[in-house]
């Protein structure tokens, strides 16, 4: 797998993304996600006491719109449900999406 070190996100973080993996590859792989949460005070704290946390999620790779990153908790690698039967494996489940102005840094592991 080559890992482009040379991309950034819309607020200039970078980006580690395969260069050379497809979405099928990509499917199978576990990925580190650091990203900043949207934080809201709703007492009489002042702004700078105000700050966004920077959280690690830890996920299979499902896809990268561009826009957004979605990365899957669980992987069903034997496709236990009927409607999925003709679905390629492994299917994603527990997805959660990032928005991409987020996202301070993604790493495939």
């Amino acid at each position: 797998m080559v890992t482009d070190l040379n991309i950034c996100s819309t607020n200039d973080f970078r980006l580690d993304t395969p260069g050379s993996a497809g979405e099928e590859e990509k499917a199978k792989k576990l990925v580190l996600v650091k990203w900043r949460d949207v934080l809201a005070d709703d007492g009489w704290t002042l702004a700078k006491d105000v700050n966004c946390p920077t959280i690690c999620s830890v996920g299979w790779f499902v896809s990268d719109d561009g826009g957004t990153l979605k990365i899957a908790s669980t992987l069903d690698l034997d496709n236990f449900s009927d409607e999925t039967k003709d679905e390629a494996k492994p299917i994603p489940y527990g997805i959660t999406a990032f928005p991409k102005g987020c996202v301070m840094e993604v790493k495939f592991i």
